[in-house]
C-alpha cells in the first residue's frame, strides 16, 4: 500500500504540532497554572494530536475495506487487529485523555497536561512510526 495522501497530510500536521509542543521545553505545574494562554494552547495541541490519531485510524480502517469505527477506542482496537498498531495501552490512554479534555473542558488538571507534554509525546512518535511502517509495508 502506498502512503495515502490524507494520511501523509495528517502525519505532517502531527509533526508540526509535536514541534510546537516540544518548543515549550520541560513544563512545570507552577508556571503553567499562572499562564492560561499557554495552558489553552497545550490543551488544543494535545486534542489535535489525538484527533489526528483517530482520523488516521479511521482512514486505515476504510482503506482495509471495513466500516468506520464507532468510537476512538474502537478505531484504535481495529487498527491493532489490522496489524497497523502495536497493542499498546498508550493508544487507549490517548483516547481517554482526549475525552477528558473535551468533556471536562472547564477544569483540565494542569498536572495532567504537564505529565503528557513532559513524558508522553513520544507515544505520538511511536504511532507515527507504526503507521508509516504499516502503509509502506
Amino acid at each position: 500500500m502506498m502512503i495515502n495522501g490524507v494520511i501523509f497530510q495528517k502525519l505532517q500536521t502531527l509533526d508540526e504540532t509535536l514541534i510546537e509542543l516540544r518548543s515549550l521545553g520541560q513544563l512545570d505545574v507552577a508556571h503553567l497554572t499562572g499562564d492560561w494562554r499557554t495552558r489553552r494552547a497545550i490543551e488544543r495541541d494535545l486534542q489535535v494530536l489525538v484527533e489526528i490519531v483517530i482520523d488516521i485510524c479511521q482512514r486505515l480502517i476504510s482503506l482495509a475495506g471495513q466500516t468506520p469505527a464507532a468510537t476512538g477506542v474502537d478505531a484504535v482496537e481495529r487498527c491493532i487487529q489490522l496489524g497497523a498498531l502495536a497493542d499498546d495501552e498508550a493508544y487507549r490512554q490517548m483516547i481517554r485523555f482526549r475525552n477528558y479534555i473535551v468533556h471536562r473542558y472547564e477544569r483540565v488538571d494542569v498536572t495532567i497536561l504537564v505529565d503528557v507534554v513532559n513524558n508522553h509525546l513520544t507515544d505520538f512518535d511511536q504511532f507515527r512510526a507504526e503507521v508509516l511502517a504499516y502503509v509502506q509495508h
